[in-house]
């Protein structure tokens, strides 16, 4: 019986891992053809949100924010099963739970999407500072908790950018881009080992 229990829990980490690797996959093609489509869109004077509200973007970067973080909520499940201090597992699930609203609530509806968009940020970085702090008293989890508070340090160091620019697109990237780039990197271990 045991060794049953022990099978489907492996089981639904690979599946929680292969949603990890499939994060940034997900996210960055559709932000990319999004990105690609958008000739007026410039780094400096604009957010990536401004892709979910134009005619010819707007389906791949919702719908593509809504993939990703569905992955992203199913990648934390399997996350939260193989972590011992299991607060920044769950700080990620809600992260990933208001990245799917970025992608429901567009630009067009400002307070949801603000609101979805703010907590999105927020709490990915508290997420990763918390996976950071906990997986360092674990040796074998410690290289990937030390990835995680770099990621948290980008994240916060990208609020500068906030201010001498006209739009955010910038901060925006440099604060989520590592965090899925180690989404990734959990995802592999989280399926491979």
């Amino acid at each position: 019986m045991a060794r049953k229990v022990e099978h489907a829990l492996s089981g639904i980490t690979r599946v929680a891992g292969i949603c990890g690797l499939l994060v940034p996959v997900v996210i960055f093609t559709c932000l990319g053809l999004a990105l690609l489509s958008s000739p007026w869109f410039t780094w400096t004077d604009h957010a990536l949100s401004d892709l979910g509200v134009q005619t010819n973007t707007a389906a791949l970067f919702n719908y593509g924010m809504i993939a990703g973080g569905v992955l992203a909520f199913i990648f934390s499940l399997g996350l939260i099963k193989v972590l011992s201090r299991k607060i920044g597992g769950y700080v990620l699930l809600f992260s990933s739970i208001a990245l799917i609203g970025v992608g429901i609530f567009p630009e067009t509806v400002f307070v949801l999407h603000f609101f979805t968009s703010a907590t999105f940020f927020v709490t990915l970085t508290v997420a990763l500072l918390l996976l950071g702090i906990t997986m360092q008293k674990d040796p074998l989890k410690r290289p990937v908790g030390l990835l995680a508070l770099a990621c948290a340090g980008v994240a916060m160091a990208s609020a500068l950018f906030l201010f001498p620019l006209k739009g955010i697109a910038l901060p925006e990237a440099f604060s989520c881009f590592p965090a899925f780039v180690w989404c990734f990197i959990v995802g592999a271990k989280m399926t491979f080992l």
